[in-house]
C-alpha cells in the first residue's frame, strides 16, 4: 500500500522547496510542462531547458572561453609570422587570456549547478513513480543509482559548446597551417571514430555494471535496515554472500573493461603527441618544406581538447541514455489495472473483514490510498525523518490525540518516548499499536488494517479493536486467521473489554534488568573522517600498493614525450630526418608510457578494493543501523563506486601533472630567464590557493556527503512505502521530510559548487597573471635574443599555466577523494555502541530453566509489550555465535517478499541448520489455528532425535497443548 504523493489536485498544497539558489519545486513543475510540449524524440532536453538561465549561462560562458582560445591561437600565429607589432600582439593576447579565464570560471560553477538540478529532477521523477499504486521491484534499486548517472546529461550543453569549438579550430587549423593542419585534422578525426567505437563497447559493460551496482546497493540497504537483529537471523550469511557475489560479478566486468580504459587513456593523454609526431614524420618524408611549428601544436591541442571533451560528454550522455529510457518506461506504466480499480472501493458496511489472500485484500495492499483513508501494513516500518516531520508539523491537538490513543491502547509513556526517538526499538505489538494511533490521530474516514491484530495478545486485540471502531466510521481488516479477528468485528457481538483490564494486563517496568542492557537509544550517526588521515599517500597505497612504481615511470614517459616533441619542433627550421627520428621516438614513448601508466592505474585497484569491500561488508553488523542505512549505503554505494571509477584517475593525474609542470618550467625559463621570477612568485601563491581552497572545499565536501546520506535515507524510505503506515498526516510528513532533506542536500551541494568556484577564481587569477607575464617578458624584454623563440615561450607558459591549474585542481581533488577513501576505509575500524532494551532477569531465568529441563519445544506467551522479543534477543546474546538463531515472521533477506518467508526459513533451519537453539519470533502468526497445529507437529518431528531446541513466541492460544513447557510472562 502506498500513498499518492503527487496528485493534480494536490499540486498547490505540496510543500515548495525555496532555496537561495534553486527553487526545485517550481523547477519540476516547469520541467513537466516543457516535457509535455516537446516532441518525444527530444523530450529529454526538458531536463536542461527547465533550468533555462543556468543552461544559457553555461552556453554563453563556454562561447566566451572558445573565443578567448581562438584569439590566443591567432595571436601566437601572428607572433610567429611577425604580422603584428609586439605592442598590439600583447594587448590581443592579454584580452584573449582574460576572456578564456573568465569564461572558464563562470562555466564551471554553473555547470555544477546544472548537474545538481538534473539530479534532483530525476529524484523527483522517481518520487512520483513511487507514489503510484504499483511499480516494479527493480525501481527500488534504480533510485539508488540512476539520478547520479542521469545528472551527467547536463553536459549536453557543454557538448554544444565543444561542437562550436571543434568547428572553429578546424577552420583555424586549415586556414593557418594548410596541408599540415589538414593532415592533423584528418588523423584527429580517425581518433574520434576510434573513441566513439570504444565508448559503445564500454557502454555495454557500463549498463551491466550499473544494474549490478543498483542491486548491490539495495542489498546493503536491506542489511542495514535489518539491524540490530540482522546478524542473528539465519539468512544473514546468505545476504552477505549475495552482496559478495554481486561484487565478484562486478569485478569480472571491471577486468574486461581495463584494456578499453588503457586505450581510452592513450587517446586522452598520449594520442595527440603521437598523431602530431606522425604528421611530422610524414611531412619530413613527403613535404619537407611544409610549415610546421609550435602554433600548429597549440591549435591541435585546442582542437583535440574540444574533441576529447565532446567524447567525454558523449560517453557520459551515452551511458545515461539507457537509464533515461528505463525511467521513461517506469513513468509511462499504468497506475493500476482496471481489475484493481474495481476492488479498491470503500465498503458500504462500517466493518469489513477479508481473508488476507483474497483478491480485494491484495488490491487494497497495492493501491494508492485516498486522501480521507489510512492504511497500516503488516509489520509497519516508520522512518525517523518522517516521524520527526509529522511531530513538527502536527498541531498540539493531533500530538495530544496520538498520545491519548496510544495510552488507551496500552502503550506506556516510556514506549511513546522511544517511538519518537527510534521506532525500531519497539516490539512488534508496540509498533503496530503506535502505527494505528498515529494514523487515527489524523481522523481518517476509512482505515485499512493488514493483519494488525496478529501481533497482539487477545486482551490487547479487543481493546485496540474497540478503540479503532470508536474513532473511524469504516474499517477494513485483512486477516490471515479467524483467531486474530477481534469480537468487535464479528456481527452481532456486543462484548466489550474494559480498558482497565488492559492496563492491569500490561507488564510493568523492568525492575531487575539484565546486566548487559543499556539505554535503548540508537541515535549514533556515522562519524566523519579526520582530514589529517585523508592523505594522498594513504589513498595511493590503498588503491595501488607496489604498482605505484610502474605508474610513475609511465607518467614520466608520457609527460617527457610531449615536452621533448615541442622542443624539437621549436628548434627546427624545417621537417628534417632528425626531426622525424625524434618525433618517432616521442610517439613510441607516448604509446609505451600509456600502457605503463593506465594499465596498473585501472587494473591494480580492482582486487584491492574488492578485498576492502569484503572486509567492510563482513562487519556491517558492527556499525550499521536503520537510522544510518542511508549513510552506509552512500559510503558503500556512491563513495565506493567513486573509489573504483573516479579516484584512481584523479590520483594518477597527480603524478602526470607534477612531472609535466617541472618539465614545462624548465622549457619556459630556458626561453625567458626572467620568467623564473614569475614562476617563483606564482608557485607559493598556487600553494596558498590550494590551501585556501582546501579550507573551503573539504568541509563543504563532508557536509554534502552527510546530507546525501540523509536524503538517500528518505528517498529509500519513500521507495519502500508499501511497508509504512499511510494517512493524510503521514503523507504530508513524508513530503515535508523529503523537501527538508532535499533542501539540505541541494543547499550543501551548491555550497560545494561555490567553494569550487572560489578556488577556481583564485587559480584563474594566477593563470591570467602567469600568461600575461609570459607574453610581456617574451615579446618586450627577451625578444629575439632568447635561446627559445618567443612563440615557444608563450606556448610553454600557456601549457604551464594549464599545468599549474591542473596541479592545484588535482591536488585539491585528491583531498576530496582522499576523504571519500577515508569515509569507506574507516568503516573497517568503526564500531557503533549497541544498546539493548531492559529485560526482566526473573522472566529470563524462567525461560532458561525450561530449556535446561531438556524440553525440545517451549512456548513463550504473554501480553503485548511484555518483552517477548527482547527476551529472545537477550537469550541470543548469552550463547556462543552459531549455536542460536532468531527467525522473525518475515525474512528481511528473502529473495522475494512474502508473508510466509519467515516460516520457510524456519523449516529450512530446523531441517538443515547447524544451530542448536532456534528462536521463532511470531513466525507462525500468519497461520490459521489448524495450520499452526500441523506446523508445530511437523517441527516436533523435524527435531526429534536431535539436540535441537525451539522457543516459539505465540499470540495464538489455540495450540498450547502441543508444548510440554509454556513460559507465561503474565504469570
Amino acid at each position: 500500500m502506498v500513498s499518492n504523493h503527487k496528485r493534480r489536485g494536490e499540486a498547490q498544497s505540496a510543500p515548495s522547496l525555496h532555496l537561495r539558489d534553486m527553487p526545485i519545486e517550481h523547477l519540476y513543475v516547469r520541467y513537466q510542462r516543457i516535457a509535455r510540449n516537446l516532441p518525444r524524440r527530444i523530450r529529454w532536453l526538458a531536463l536542461v531547458f527547465a533550468p533555462t538561465s543556468t543552461s544559457f549561462t553555461v552556453f554563453t560562458a563556454g562561447l566566451l572561453n572558445v573565443a578567448g582560445a581562438l584569439m590566443i591561437t591567432a595571436g601566437i600565429g601572428q607572433v610567429t609570422s611577425g604580422e603584428r607589432t609586439p605592442g598590439s600582439a600583447i594587448w590581443l593576447l592579454i584580452f584573449a587570456f582574460l576572456a578564456e579565464s573568465l569564461g572558464y570560471w563562470v562555466k564551471e560553477r554553473q555547470e555544477l549547478i546544472l548537474t545538481i538540478a538534473v539530479r534532483q529532477l530525476t529524484y523527483r521523477r522517481f518520487r512520483d513513480i513511487f507514489s503510484r499504486s504499483s511499480h516494479p521491484p527493480e525501481a527500488h534499486g534504480h533510485v539508488l543509482t540512476y539520478p547520479g548517472q542521469i545528472s551527467q546529461f547536463a553536459f549536453v550543453v557543454d557538448f554544444a559548446v565543444s561542437t562550436v569549438q571543434i568547428i572553429a579550430f578546424l577552420a583555424a587549423s586549415l586556414a593557418l597551417y594548410g596541408a599540415s593542419g589538414a593532415i592533423a585534422a584528418l588523423l584527429i578525426t580517425g581518433l574520434v571514430f576510434v573513441s566513439v567505437r570504444l565508448i559503445n563497447l564500454v557502454g555495454r559493460l557500463w549498463e551491466q555494471y550499473v544494474a549490478l551496482e543498483g542491486e548491490r546497493r539495495q542489498w546493503i540497504q536491506r542489511v542495514a535496515n535489518a539491524m540490530p537483529r540482522g546478524q542473528s537471523i539465519p539468512s544473514w550469511g546468505t545476504a552477505l554472500d549475495k552482496i559478495a557475489s554481486i561484487r565478484n560479478t562486478e569485478e569480472q566486468l571491471l577486468h574486461r573493461r581495463v584494456p578499453l580504459q588503457v586505450l581510452n587513456g592513450f587517446l586522452e593523454r598520449g594520442a595527440l603527441t603521437a598523431v602530431l609526431a606522425v604528421v611530422a614524420v610524414l611531412g619530413a618524408w613527403f613535404w619537407p618544406s611544409a610549415h610546421f611549428g609550435v602554433g600548429i601544436i597549440l591549435a591541435a591541442r585546442y582542437l583535440y581538447a574540444a574533441v576529447q571533451n565532446n567524447i567525454v560528454n558523449y560517453r557520459v550522455i551515452r551511458l545515461a541514455v539507457p537509464m533515461m529510457r528505463e525511467l521513461d518506461k517506469l513513468e509511462s506504466s499504468p497506475n493500476c489495472t482496471v481489475k484493481q480499480q474495481d476492488w479498491v472501493g470503500q465498503p458500504s458496511n462500517s466493518r469489513e473483514v477479508l481473508a488476507a489472500t483474497s483478491e480485494r485484500a491484495e488490491a487494497l495492499r497495492t493501491s494508492a490510498t485516498t486522501p480521507d483513508s489510512a492504511f497500516v501494513p503488516r509489520n509497519p516500518e516508520v522512518s525517523h525523518s518522517v516521524l520527526s516531520a509529522w511531530r513538527a508539523s502536527a498541531s498540539p491537538h493531533q500530538v495530544s490525540r496520538f498520545t491519548s490513543l496510544a495510552l488507551d491502547m496500552g502503550l506506556t509513556e516510556d514506549v511513546i518516548g522511544r517511538f519518537w526517538q527510534d521506532a525500531t526499538t519497539l516490539s512488534s505489538g508496540e509498533r503496530h499499536r503506535a502505527a494505528v494511533a498515529i494514523v487515527l490521530a489524523d481522523k481518517p474516514d476509512w482505515l485499512i488494517l493488514d493483519d494488525t491484530f496478529a501481533a497482539l495478545d487477545p486482551v490487547a486485540r479487543e481493546v485496540v479493536a474497540e478503540k479503532i471502531l470508536e474513532c473511524v466510521p469504516t474499517c477494513t481488516l485483512l486477516a490471515s486467521s479467524e483467531e486474530y479477528v477481534p469480537s468487535a468485528f464479528t456481527p452481532g457481538n456486543d462484548a466489550r473489554v474494559d480498558p482497565l483490564e488492559l492496563q492491569a494486563h500490561s507488564p510493568g517496568a523492568a525492575k531487575e534488568v539484565d546486566a548487559g542492557s543499556t539505554d535503548v537509544s540508537e541515535g549514533q550517526d556515522l562519524p566523519d573522517p579526520e582530514p589529517k588521515r585523508a592523505t594522498f599517500r594513504r589513498s595511493a597505497l590503498l588503491l595501488f600498493g607496489p604498482h605505484l612504481v610502474w605508474i610513475t615511470c609511465g607518467a614520466l614517459l608520457l609527460s617527457g614525450s610531449e615536452v621533448a616533441f615541442a622542443l624539437t619542433i621549436a628548434h627546427s627550421d624545417g621537417l628534417s630526418a632528425q626531426v622525424a627520428e625524434v618525433s618517432a621516438a616521442c610517439a613510441l614513448a607516448a604509446i609505451v608510457g600509456s600502457v605503463m601508466f593506465f594499465g596498473p592505474l585501472y587494473w591494480a585497484p580492482i582486487a584491492r578494493l574488492s578485498d576492502l569491500h569484503d572486509r567492510v561488508i563482513r562487519r556491517l553488523d558492527r556499525f550499521a543501523t536503520p537510522r544510518t542505512s542511508g549513510a552506509v549505503m552512500g559510503r558503500m554505494g556512491e563513495d565506493f563506486s567513486d573509489l573504483q571509477m573516479s579516484v584512481p584517475s584523479a590520483l594518477g593525474s597527480v603524478f602526470m601533472v607534477i612531472l609535466q609542470t617541472f618539465m614545462l618550467i624548465g622549457g619556459a625559463v630556458a626561453g625567458a630567464p626572467l620568467f623564473m621570477i614569475v614562476v617563483l612568485a606564482v608557485a607559493p601563491l598556487a600553494m596558498l590557493a590550494m590551501r585556501q581552497g582546501s579550507k573551503w572545499i573539504l568541509p563543504a565536501s563532508t557536509t554534502a556527503a552527510n546530507r546525501r546520506g540523509d536524503f538517500i535515507g528518505v528517498a529509500g524510505a519513500q521507495a519502500g512505502l508499501h511497508a509504512a503506515p499511510v494517512s493524510a498526516g503521514l503523507r504530508r510528513a513524508g513530503e515535508e521530510a523529503y523537501a527538508h532533506s532535499e533542501a539540505a542536500y541541494v543547499s550543501s551541494s551548491i555550497q560545494l559548487a561555490n567553494a569550487y568556484a572560489l578556488r577556481t577564481g583564485l587559480i584563474q587569477s594566477l593563470v591570467l597573471s602567469l600568461n600575461v607575464s609570459a607574453v610581456v617578458l617574451a615579446l618586450m624584454v627577451e625578444g629575439s635574443n632568447s635561446v627559445v623563440a618567443p612563440a615557444v615561450v608563450i606556448y610553454f607558459a600557456v601549457t604551464l599555466s594549464s599545468g599549474i591549474q591542473s596541479t592545484v585542481e588535482t591536488l585539491q581533488q585528491v583531498g576530496v577523494v582522499s576523504l571519500t577513501a577515508e569515509r569507506v576505509r574507516m568503516l573497517e575500524e568503526y564500531r557503533a555502541d549497541r544498546s539493548y532494551p531492559p529485560v526482566r532477569s526473573a522472566d529470563l531465568a524462567l525461560l532458561e530453566s525450561a530449556l535446561d529441563s531438556g524440553c525440545s519445544m517451549v512456548a513463550l506467551i504473554g501480553p503485548t509489550g511484555a518483552g517477548k522479543s527482547v527476551m529472545l534477543d537477550a537469550l541470543y546474546r548469552r550463547y556462543p555465535q552459531g549455536e542460536v538463531v532468531i527467525v522473525p515472521d518475515i525474512d528481511p533477506f528473502a529473495s522475494e517478499a512474502s508473508n510466509s518467508s519467515g516460516l520457510m526459513l524456519a523449516r529450512s533451519v530446523l531441517r538443515e541448520g547447524a544451530a542448536r537453539l532456534v528462536l521463532l519470533d511470531e513466525t507462525l502468526k500468519a497461520l490459521t489455528p489448524s495450520e499452526e497445529r500441523a506446523e508445530l507437529e511437523s517441527m516436533a518431528c523435524a527435531i526429534e532425535g536431535s539436540d535441537k531446541q525451539v522457543v516459539i513466541v505465540l499470540h495464538s492460544r489455540s495450540n498450547l497443548d502441543c508444548f510440554k513447557e509454556v513460559v507465561n510472562l503474565d504469570a
